[in-house]
């Protein structure tokens, strides 16, 4: 049983949400495992597999969900994204990582807290926002922002891998536009970017003519990710919104060591939010989502709003898985 502790700490603080008790049989199963967990974090994040929609998605989502399109700047092309709850209400957008699609935050649009507006953004070179690739960190910000000006009140960002980065640097360069950002598995520190040969192999011409148009796209975005984390950095200060980080500890795509980064980079005063989780890995909107419910809450009440009543499963770490 995993301990009653307050999801909503204060900024600047950290705390770490211990593993389930295991049984001796699961605990060897997990040392024989252990060495696999990279290979496995890989596959699933180039095949999806077991990265399914929940089961009401499919049933639910023609009559709470709505596909929405925005023209961007350039006249040329739009963005895509799903949106659900209240139009008028805070308005949370979701940003998802490299490959991905708006489909990965079912869990956060089929049952909206009053007062909310859900935008699940398909990136540009992703699902509804078409094939051709913007690889510069900056682009995808610049794609996103009009998104941060449609309402009325400042928008909360939710940043998952790439998508987090995507979500600092919209609040860096928009800091009167954003409410709060929580960024969940976010790569950040540019020393960790690290390009495998077989990307750069996938990345000439012949291959990545061969690859799905969103395997070709995520892997250039990727090689290029480095270079906007380094401008990033040096913006970082800029940041005036709150941030809360989630960081499953297993993470073997986006390690660990990006938290510290952050915490250094950030405005220290007071800082972010942080909460690790033991033996959770880079999947977390479909292994911890009620989690990143409560976390958001949190978000949310940073930025002005307090949050919904929930019950107290989504407002306590008692159930984390």
């Amino acid at each position: 049983m995993i301990p009653d502790l307050p999801i909503c700490q204060p900024p600047g603080e950290t705390i770490v949400i211990p593993a389930p008790e295991q049984t001796l049989a699961e605990e060897a199963l997990g040392f024989v495992l252990e060495p696999f967990q990279p290979l496995r974090e890989q596959f699933s994040a180039i095949t999806g597999l077991g990265l399914e929609p929940d089961d009401a998605w499919p049933e639910e989502q023609d009559r709470t969900v709505r596909r929405m399109r925005l023209a961007r700047e350039d006249g040329q092309a739009y963005l895509g994204y799903l949106a659900a709850g209240q139009p008028g209400g805070r308005r949370v957008i979701f940003l998802h990582g490299s490959p991905g699609t708006a489909e990965e935050w079912d869990r956060f649009l089929l049952d909206v807290p009053a007062g909310q507006y859900h935008m699940a953004v398909d990136r540009p070179g992703f699902g509804a926002s078409g094939e051709e690739p913007e690889t510069e960190l900056a682009g995808q910000a610049a794609a996103v922002a009009p998104l941060l000006t449609a309402g009325t009140r400042p928008a909360v960002l939710v940043g998952y891998s790439y998508g987090g980065p995507v979500a600092l640097r919209l609040a860096a360069d928009h800091p009167d536009r954003v409410a709060g950002v929580l960024l969940i598995g976010a790569a950040a520190d540019p020393q960790l970017e690290e390009t495998h040969p077989l990307q750069q192999l996938a990345a000439l011409d012949f291959f990545a003519r061969l690859l799905p148009a969103e395997l070709a796209n995520a892997n250039a975005e990727l090689m290029n990710l480095q270079p906007g984390l380094e401008d990033l950095a040096a913006d970082l200060g800029r940041v005036t919104a709150p941030v809360t980080i989630v960081q499953g500890l297993a993470d073997t795509l986006v390690p660990p060591d990006n938290v510290p980064f952050l915490q250094a980079h950030l405005p220290r005063d007071p800082g972010p939010r942080v909460i690790l989780i033991e033996d959770a890995d880079h999947f977390l909107p479909w292994t911890h989502a009620e989690l990143l419910r409560a976390a958001l809450d949190c978000v949310i009440g940073d930025g002005g709003a307090p949050p919904q009543p929930a019950d107290p499963s989504s407002s306590s770490l008692s159930e984390a898985k």
